[in-house]
């Protein structure tokens, strides 16, 4: 049996994390996971993944800033 996908876009306003390193943090929790720079601040991120389980790259995310703009879709 087949676990739901969910395909997740969401803004990571980081503490001071550069994009490598959240991309090593979440490579284990999802499939097509893109990280790029959003705003002129340098500290915030569009990340892109599709996860069987939200929640863990959420808690992973969580660990270098704030997540907003979260959008979650079934696929």
């Amino acid at each position: 049996m087949n676990l739901p996908k969910f395909r997740l876009e969401f803004i990571l306003n980081t503490f001071n994390a550069e994009a490598e390193v959240i991309k090593n943090a979440l490579m284990e929790f999802g499939i097509e996971l893109e990280i790029n720079p959003s705003g002129e601040s340098g500290r915030d991120f569009l990340v892109h993944i599709i996860s069987e389980d939200p929640t863990m790259v959420f808690d992973v995310c969580g660990q270098f800033g704030r997540i907003k703009s979260m959008k979650v879709e079934e696929s």
